[in-house]
């Protein structure tokens, strides 16, 4: 018996030394790693370029031809940047870096917008790729003005970003037909995001609020989630400000872009006939259907030139005249969403400058659609109003604080 504890101690004792000798060793082969000199001589040995995109240059023609990376090199990161980029459509000021190791190609990394970075990196399986995206931080901010000739005017007056008034114009456009219906001494006020990355502003978020005084008559809008992922902006008492029928066929925002600061006049570059209303605009501005229907007329009508006829139902129908073009795909019997561009300004038929002439009929008789009223809105369901009427409060607690500084998790969180 005390021959076999013994045997089994020395069995024991044995594979313990054992053991200890190899831990040794490996200890020993991990200390011989030297980090601090690999880092050094991959630093010594790493070189990077970083290219701004110039207006006309492609990926290809910077990979090749400016920076002579051989073409098969080349043309393996081209096959996995393409599965991932539109490089047919590199943004001008877009950043490119491109890092060698020991004189091969071993990464790209490509940036259009600040928080966002795209990399691809080779690897003996191929190349590589995935996606940075740097935390962004949203603050809020609130703008105000007053209009002596026109909302995009002001808000170069005021140092507003004429983005803001531009998507201010599209908020209430089943209100306000930014061309008729404004005037001097209306006003208004923005509360919206501002997006920072790094401690650098990049962008202007959603308009979380906003409201609009037009000859005295004051509207207000609130952008509101609800559970379901449902968002749109509603006014005070929770109604979509979403109508069936846009107040004009001409989107203020594309008409200010094509003016920019020069403008027409909104009133005075407008002429109102008794039948309908002839917008003045650039030639080649879109044009958009008011509303829903089904195109039951598209071609050339006499003095009207190109002309489009839109049934929206069996009681209304809107027409547009003039166009130059029509838009791409558009035949007799196509069905239209509102906002959808049909056509192109124009001065075609009897014309005697680049304008639109629409008009808008009930029951087959002209109406004057500046004074036509639109159908009640759809309002927010009933489960989720009190989560509404909550958030317009605090919206406009902010908006009357001034507190516009603070990030809101639950107002702006992205």
């Amino acid at each position: 018996m005390n021959k076999i504890i013994i045997f089994s101690l020395s069995v024991v004792l044995v594979i313990f030394l054992v053991l200890t000798n190899y831990s040794h060793k490996e200890d020993d082969s991990l200390s011989a790693f030297d980090y601090f000199a690999w880092k050094k001589e991959k630093i010594e040995n790493t070189r990077c370029i970083e290219h701004t995109f110039r207006p006309g240059e492609s990926l290809y023609d910077v990979l090749i031809k400016r920076y002579k990376i051989l073409p098969s090199v080349a043309t393996s990161y081209l096959t996995a940047i393409n599965k991932t980029i539109r490089t047919k459509k590199i943004r001008p000021g877009a950043c490119l870096k491109i890092c060698f190791y020991n004189q091969k190609l071993q990464k790209i990394t490509y940036q259009y917008k600040p928080d966002v970075i795209y990399i691809f990196r080779y690897t003996p399986y191929g190349i590589s790729h995935k996606i940075k995206r740097e935390k962004t931080y949203v603050r809020l901010d609130c703008v105000s003005g007053t209009i002596r000739t026109s909302l995009y005017e002001s808000a170069l007056e005021h140092g507003i970003d004429p983005s803001l008034a531009l998507e201010l114009a599209d908020i209430f456009a089943w209100d306000i037909d930014f061309f008729t219906d404004i005037r001097p001494n209306d006003s208004y006020r923005i509360l919206y995001e501002r997006i920072y990355t790094n401690g650098k502003f990049i962008r202007n978020g959603r308009i979380l609020a906003a409201e609009f005084v037009n000859k005295g008559r004051r509207l207000e809008a609130y952008y509101f989630e609800d559970p379901t992922g449902h968002k749109d902006y509603y006014d005070a008492n929770g109604r979509s400000l979403r109508k069936a029928f846009l107040r004009a066929p001409l989107r203020y925002k594309r008409i200010s872009s094509y003016f920019s600061y020069h403008r027409l006049h909104p009133i005075l570059g407008i002429v109102r006939p008794h039948l309908g209303i002839d917008y003045a605009a650039p030639i080649g501005t879109p044009v958009e259907a008011v509303g829903d229907g089904r195109v039951v007329f598209i071609g050339w009508k006499r003095g009207f030139g190109k002309f489009i006829k839109i049934r929206h139902n069996h009681i209304y129908t809107s027409t547009y005249g003039h166009l130059s073009r029509f838009a791409r795909g558009l035949k007799k019997g196509s069905f239209v969403k509102q906002g959808q561009v049909i056509g192109y300004v124009g001065s075609t038929g009897l014309s005697t400058g680049p304008h639109l002439d629409f008009r808008f009929m009930a029951h087959g008789r002209y109406i004057n659609y500046l004074k036509f009223k639109q159908l009640e809105s759809k309002s927010i369901p009933r489960c989720f109003r009190l989560s509404f009427r909550e958030k317009v409060e605090r919206l406009r607690n902010i908006m009357e604080s001034k507190f516009y500084a603070a990030i809101d998790d639950d107002l702006s969180m992205r």
